[in-house]
Parts: structure tokens; sequence; C-alpha cells
């Protein structure tokens, strides 16, 4: 018991010693001048007088220590900031690597289909009752636009897509938006559930869809949608498309799901960004 507790003693005065230099040195600054006069003092016992020296010894090293402690503690200080807006910076920045991680995966796709300015291909992870888009591409920036961001599970292809038994929707002939607007927006609404309003308002208004599920990368159970898109119609092989997204393509990007899903940047910096 008495070595415990001469342990943890020595532990505190360890961590506190700083805290207790400063405190014996502020004590004997305050009586050093008494000290002095009795150090000259001739008529104390010279232990006396020998133990006032001691005192003043000890004062002056305490805050010589304290002062240099000080120093060493601003300095630390200061290095600490420096870490922490470092990391402030960092993960200010993750935001941005995150998106160009997207970005850049799914170039690499876009080149191997040889896609060009027509196409885009987005994914979108499932949340509960919507979707919500991790990462898209397309060479035009008008089309590469993130758009809503978060889509219900039960709207458009990608709704049709994630309740088919198959896994995908694909459709090639939607009507010309330019030439028949209407005939394009009640399509959507009709066989897909989109509100006229919102097709409308779609920063690209694809002929060519095609929706794809992707499972988990550890099981078999859905947790993604990964749609090609394009403003021409029948632009698609859908035989070379799900070659993809069952082979190493679409193992590919489940991974990345995985790997980077505790890092996605939060909702409001997705935001900020347009997604």
């Amino acid at each position: 018991m008495a070595r415990g507790a001469f342990e943890k003693a020595g532990r505190w005065a360890d961590n506190h010693k700083i805290t207790i230099v400063l405190l014996v040195s502020a004590v004997c600054l305050a009586v050093v001048k008494d000290l002095g006069e009795a150090v000259l003092d001739p008529k104390l016992p010279w232990l006396a007088r020998l133990g006032c020296v001691t005192l003043i010894t000890t004062t002056i090293a305490c805050a010589y220590y304290g002062s240099l402690a000080q120093a060493r503690l601003a300095v630390r200080n200061s290095e600490l900031e420096e870490q922490l807006e470092l990391a402030n910076e960092l993960i200010r920045n993750f935001g941005s690597d995150y998106f160009a991680i997207w970005d850049n995966r799914l170039k690499v796709l876009a080149e191997v289909l040889g896609f060009d300015a027509r196409d885009r291909i987005s994914v979108y992870r499932h949340e509960g009752t919507t979707f919500t888009m991790v990462g898209r591409f397309a060479m035009l920036p008008e089309l590469d636009k993130p758009g809503r961001g978060f889509y219900p599970v039960d709207q458009g292809v990608i709704g049709a897509a994630w309740k088919s038994g198959t896994g995908k929707c694909i459709v090639q002939d939607l009507p010309d938006p330019v030439h028949d607007i209407d005939g394009y927006c009640t399509r959507s609404r009709d066989e897909w559930g989109l509100p006229i309003a919102i097709t409308k308002k779609l920063s690209m208004k694809a002929r060519s869809v095609a929706a794809f599920a992707l499972n988990n990368h550890e099981n078999a159970v859905r947790s993604a949608i990964v749609v090609f898109e394009s403003t021409d119609p029948n632009r698609f092989s859908p035989d070379t498309l799900e070659q993809h997204i069952k082979g190493t393509t679409g193992k590919d990007i489940a991974h990345l799901l995985k790997i980077i899903g505790e890092r996605e940047p939060s909702p409001d910096f997705a935001a900020a960004r347009g997604f």
C-alpha cells in the first residue's frame, strides 16, 4: 500500500513539477529580502545563516528552472498550434482529395469505355430511403455538375434498377428533350415516377441511361448504384457495361466505397461543393 501511495505521489509530483517549482520560487521570492538580511546578520547561528543561503540558492534555481520551463512551454504551444493548423488544413483539403479520387477513378472507366463529351458516369451510395451521390465524371463541365445530390429510392431509372430483381434498368430510346420536352417529361414520370418539375431541372437530360446495382464489398447486399448516361440514343452496349460492373470494375468501385466510406465529407462540405 505504502509503495503504491509513494508511486502515485511521485507521478503527481512529476506531472506538476513546473507548477510546484513556480509556487516554491514565488513563496521564496516573497521573503528573499529577509533571507538576505538573515545571512548578513552576525547574531544568528551559522547553521541558520547557512540554511538561509540554501533557501536563497533554491529560490534562484527554482526561478531559473521555471523561466526555462515556461519558455519551453511557449515554444511547444507554438509548435502544437502549427500542427493543429496543419491538421485542420489537411481535413479541409481532404474533401477536395475525396472528390478527386472519385473523379480520377471514373475518368479511367470512361476512357476504357470510350466515352466522350456526350456521356457521364455517376456513383450513388444507398442510405435508408435515399441515394447519395458520392462521385461523378463527365468531360463537359455542364454535365459534370452534381445536381440534386440526394435521390429518393422510388424515383427514376436509379430507383427502378434498385428494385429490379436483376439489379439493372436500361433505357436507350428516350424522346429528344430539345424537340419534345413534354414527351420526355411525361415518359420519365409515367415509367419511373420522376416528377415533371424535377425532370425539367435536370442538368443532363439523357436519352440513354443504364443503371446497375452494386453489391457491398463484403457480402451480396446491394449498397450502391452506378449510372451511365448519354445525350445520344442507343449509345451503350448493355452487355459491355454489365461485364464491367460484374467484373473487376464493379469490385474496384465497391472496394473504394468501403475504404473511404468512413472518411466521406460531411453533408455540409459536400453541399458546398454542389453535391
